[in-house]
């Protein structure tokens, strides 16, 4: 099976459809940052891009752009009381299994476990769709997000894209 070459492949599916040639971000000199502590002593915190959002929240917006708000959901919160809006991916699985986007249920096998300390009290979730506006992501949202992972007290984080 040959490699499928996804950022030349989705530009030219943007561009077809009017948009002007994505500038994607290279970063050559990302630092590399070890645990501090073991994961078994550590805080997971639950980022994801899926559009999860609680049925007593204001949804976003699925057909976003430009969209950089998230919301916080508490991890105790039952999966029949969440809600996805993000039309730029497939919900086929998500709707069967929302650990597929949103594995706040799989996290917490692996807290009862021992293998992770604990999860942050709240997940955060996003629902981007097509990102143009990467300094606001950078200068606005990003630091935001951070601020709330460590008030949560969050050593570690899971990035779920959807």
């Amino acid at each position: 099976m040959k490699p499928v070459n996804y950022i030349s492949n989705l530009d030219a599916s943007y561009q077809a459809q009017g948009f002007p040639p994505y500038k994607w971000l290279e970063f050559s000199s990302s630092p590399f940052t070890p645990l501090r502590k073991p994961l078994g002593q550590s805080r997971l915190a639950l980022i994801s891009s899926a559009g999860i959002f609680r049925e007593d929240q204001e949804p976003f917006d699925p057909w976003a752009v430009n969209g950089l708000g998230f919301r916080l959901i508490p991890i105790e919160t039952a999966y029949k009381k969440l809600r996805l809006a993000h039309n730029y991916f497939d919900h086929r699985d998500a709707l069967k299994d929302l650990n597929c986007v949103f594995p706040v249920e799989r996290l917490q096998e692996l807290a009862d476990q021992g293998l992770i300390k604990d999860l942050a009290p709240n997940a955060i979730t996003l629902g981007m769709g097509r990102l143009f506006k990467r300094t606001a992501l950078q200068t606005e949202t990003a630091p935001k997000i951070i601020k709330e992972l460590q008030e949560q007290k969050a050593d570690v984080v899971l990035l779920v894209p959807a």
